[in-house]
Parts: C-alpha cells; structure tokens; sequence
C-alpha cells in the first residue's frame, strides 16, 4: 500500500512550499517532485503551479486533497484495527447508556466483557436517551444503549442489538387493595419516570389505552429512586421487570394484578454509522448479544 505521493501532496497543501513538505518528510525536493508528477501522470492533471517563491493548488488539486486526506485517515485506522485484533491490547470501548440501565443489566455486561479481555478500556457515560445520542453522533461514544423511541430512529443510526422487556404494576403502599381494578388506583399517588423520558412515553402510551390519568406525585431519573419510594409504602409505579427481582423475593414490594396488558418496552444497543466500529467495540457488541435482558 504505497500511499506516499497522496501523503506528500496533504503535507505540500499544508506547508505551501516543495522545500518545507520535502524537509518535513525527510526527503529530497526531487523525490517529492516525482511523487507528485506520479499523481499528475495517472490522473492526467496539474497539481500545482510556482507562485512567487511558494507554489499554488491546482483546482483539480483542491478537489483530490479531502479524498487524499480521507483515504489517509482510513488507512491509519486501519493499522490502530489491526494491532488491537492482534491481542485487543489497545482497545478502547465508550459506552452510553440510561441509568436505569446503569444500575442494573450494564453491570453483568461490563463485568463478562473484563473478564475476557481484561486490558480493553472501558468507558461509561450515562445521561438521556437524546444526550446519548447527541454524544454517539458527535464522535465522544461508540455506542449507545438506551430504550429505543416510540418513533423511527433518527438517521444515520445503526441498531446492532435489541432486546425487548415487560413493565409490571408494582406497589409497597398498604392502602392499594391486593387486585385492584384499574379505575381504582385513579386517586392513588403514582411515582413516575422523568417528564418526557422514553419509559414516561412508554408509559403514558399505557394509561392512554386505559383511559387512565394516574395522579403522579414523584418523578425520577432512574429505578432505584423510584423502588425506595414505594418500599417506603407511598403509591405505586410501573417498572421495567428487570429492576424488580429483588424487591419482589424480598417482599419488600408486590405485583399488582391486572387484566390490563402490560407495556412491553424495547432496549437497542446502536452506533453512529460516521464512526467505525473497532475490534474491541465488535467484542463488547458480540457478548452484549448472549446476554439477555433480564
């Protein structure tokens, strides 16, 4: 892969002068001269001209030179791929995901990925689904996980894996009776999901179906404060299962039966299709894929 003449004619756009990119390359002005006259000979153009004691980009130049830096770029990549294939020793995986998330199925994955590949950095960064998303497109993640949207996702995403998950009605509070009906908890206080955050979309989506306004009281970020509220005996909520199985052997909190069928959510592990995807982040992504959500 001789890439020296696009790699000579990068430097020359930046230095402007045959003697700079030739110092700076460690060459000779000749050699650069003929690197550049290769590129000139198979595409049949100029690529410069003398102008005063510099020299001036040909428009046929100005138009190779991004595609020049592009394939550079890619190649350098590469090799980074490549040596991180031969062992994974300098990998780096950045992950975002919602706290809910956080705090109880990235765990399990994070601890399986370690104990395979133990040398792979790992980053974590939690936050909103958009924040997430924001993050992944502007290059500071390489993947994403959170609960996909009740619409299409936005261009330029890749989903790489899904997992689907049920939410259970669940209450610590004496005064909810054992099987209510639905109409019943109308007046008992709900603890919710943060305003406009895709589990309070999911649901709201619920309720709507029911005709249910639920009288919300509390709203939370993530899970964890919402299951101390109610083990402290206020209201009632409804939570991914995931995040139930303890309270529930414990006792501490209990199901509310309903012939309501409950919301069924969606998490999606996805990626930014500018970025391309490392051998370490290929790793991750193939033991995210075992694990199941639960």
């Amino acid at each position: 892969m001789n890439l020296d003449p696009l790699r000579t004619l990068s430097v020359l756009a930046e230095t402007g002068s045959l003697a700079a990119t030739a110092r700076q390359l460690h060459l000779t002005p000749a050699a650069v001269h003929k690197q550049l006259k290769q590129i000139e000979y198979e595409l049949g153009v100029r690529l410069y001209a003398k102008a005063g004691r510099g020299i001036q980009l040909s428009a046929a130049a100005q138009v190779l030179l991004p595609y020049a830096k592009s394939v550079l770029a890619q190649v350098e990549a590469g090799k980074l791929a490549i040596e991180e294939w031969r062992g994974l020793r300098r990998g780096v995986v950045r992950v975002g995901s919602g706290p809910t998330l956080s705090s109880h199925w990235l765990p399990q994955l994070l601890r399986r990925f370690r104990a395979r590949f133990p040398e792979v950095r790992l980053t974590v960064e939690t936050g909103a689904s958009d924040e997430l998303l924001t993050s992944a497109r502007q290059g500071r993640l390489d993947l994403a996980l959170l609960v996909a949207p009740l619409r299409k996702i936005e261009p330029g995403f890749e989903v790489l894996a899904r997992w689907n998950f049920g939410l259970a009605l669940v209450t610590g509070d004496p005064a909810i009776p054992p099987r209510p009906l639905l109409p019943q908890l109308a007046k008992a206080s709900f603890i919710g999901f943060r305003k406009g955050s895709r589990l309070d979309l999911l649901i709201e989506q619920f309720f709507d179906r029911q005709r249910l306004e639920p009288n919300t009281i509390m709203r939370f970020d993530n899970a964890d404060a919402i299951r101390a509220v109610l083990r402290a005996g206020i209201g009632y909520s409804l939570l991914p299962g995931w995040t139930l199985k303890e309270d529930l052997a414990a006792q501490s909190l209990r199901l509310i039966p309903t012939r309501a069928k409950p919301p069924v959510g969606v998490v999606e592990m996805v990626r930014h299709e500018s970025s391309p995807l490392a051998p370490a982040a290929r790793e991750f992504i193939a033991i995210a894929r075992t694990l199941p959500l639960e």
